[in-house]
């Protein structure tokens, strides 16, 4: 079976669904808007998969109007259309909506897969209505749709009209993201996300303050790993909290050694404003770290109530910081839901049941008549 996929070549994400695709025996092809990172390609280059990139990068950023940087997307129709019939796949598969959606759209191939992935749902049709209608076109247009999460096909229903989903989340690797074989003696909360907004760093640090200066945990450690428009705000706030001797700022880590600051952490925190899934959770979860989450979007999925960790409302620091304060102080109770959380992600969240799913649903679509 041939497929072209339609992702960014950059985003481990992709990186994820083509290594484990062509190991399975089906020939990828790839088309990237952006160029890959040389590192990247040389890890293409080793699964013996090809890379055609319409290399926009440049030319967005030479854009005056950042809001004609999706037009731009437009120009690499003519090398998709050239791509499609020099390769002559069975399937297009487009991953994210909003741009590589609308290419598949745009191409009139068939059959044609889509996989939505987060803010191509929640955040781009909020920007106009003609964002809303051009997603809607696109969504209803493809043979079938793919969902990581539940909530966000229920949304996709509710808003765009499209009732018939896929669900296949970003499944975890248990052999990969594995529980450390001794946690170390210090006590280390953290997130791993991009220190964006609707992550909600914010309420983090102002719940570090209330576990430090008013529970008196100053034994506590806190970490925060990623990159974001809102790193530089959020390190001048530990430092008007005070508490930026708590607080460590680890930047941005290569997905190859996120594992080993997942296994450093006692407890994981991700208290999004909105999120579609939460990957960043089950990777946790795999190395048998408990999660305090709110309770949007996919969130509650991911991580069970009492089961694998505990789930609050969103913006409020005290409830995090009492929440962080219980499992401090109740190391039986975090442990069992780390082991809770783990077993969870081998039944329900494997990644080679997840490429097994997505196999079939090749199967099915191309096996249509």
């Amino acid at each position: 079976m041939k497929i072209l996929l339609l992702s960014d070549a950059n985003s481990s994400h992709t990186m994820k669904w083509a290594f484990s695709l062509q190991k399975h025996g089906i020939n990828i092809l790839l088309f990237s808007l952006f160029k890959p990172n040389q590192d990247v390609y040389q890890q293409y280059q080793k699964y013996g998969i090809t890379v055609i990139d319409a290399n926009l990068k440049r030319k967005i950023k030479n854009l005056r109007q950042p809001n004609l940087s999706k037009l731009s997307y437009l120009q690499s129709l003519r090398l998709l259309s050239k791509t499609i019939t020099t390769f002559q796949p069975d399937i297009l598969h487009a991953h994210y909506a909003s741009s590589y959606g609308i290419l598949g759209y745009l191409s009139k191939f068939r059959p044609w897969l889509l996989s939505v992935w987060g803010s191509d749902i929640y955040d781009f049709p909020q920007k106009s209505w003609i964002n809303k209608g051009l997603l809607k076109r696109v969504i209803n247009s493809a043979d079938t749709v793919c969902s990581t999460s539940r909530a966000m096909a229920n949304k996709i229903n509710q808003e765009l009209g499209r009732s018939q989903l896929k669900i296949i989340p970003f499944g975890i690797d248990p052999d990969i993201f594995l529980p450390a074989k001794e946690k170390e003696t210090p006590f280390i909360v953290g997130t791993i996300k991009s220190i964006e907004k609707h992550n909600d760093i914010d309420c983090f640090l102002d719940a570090v303050k209330i576990v430090v200066c008013e529970y008196k945990l100053s034994n506590l450690q806190f970490l925060i790993v990623g990159k974001g428009s809102q790193l530089e705000k959020m390190k001048l706030k530990c430092k008007t909290l005070k508490i930026e001797s708590h607080v460590t700022f680890a930047g941005f880590i290569p997905h190859e050694k996120v594992v080993q600051y997942y296994q450093r952490l006692s407890v994981f925190i991700s208290v999004s404003t909105r999120e579609s899934f939460g990957v960043s959770i089950l990777e946790a979860a795999a190395c048998e770290v408990p999660a305090i989450t709110s309770n949007v979007g996919g969130l509650p999925e991911v991580n069970q109530h009492n089961e694998t960790g505990w789930v609050i409302s969103p913006g409020k620091p005290r409830a995090l910081a009492d929440a962080i304060k219980k499992l401090y102080n109740d190391n039986h109770l975090r442990t069992q839901m780390g082991k809770n959380a783990r077993r969870r992600v081998i039944q329900k969240f494997n990644w080679k049941t997840n490429v097994q799913k997505m196999i079939h649903i090749y199967d099915s679509v191309v096996s249509r008549p």
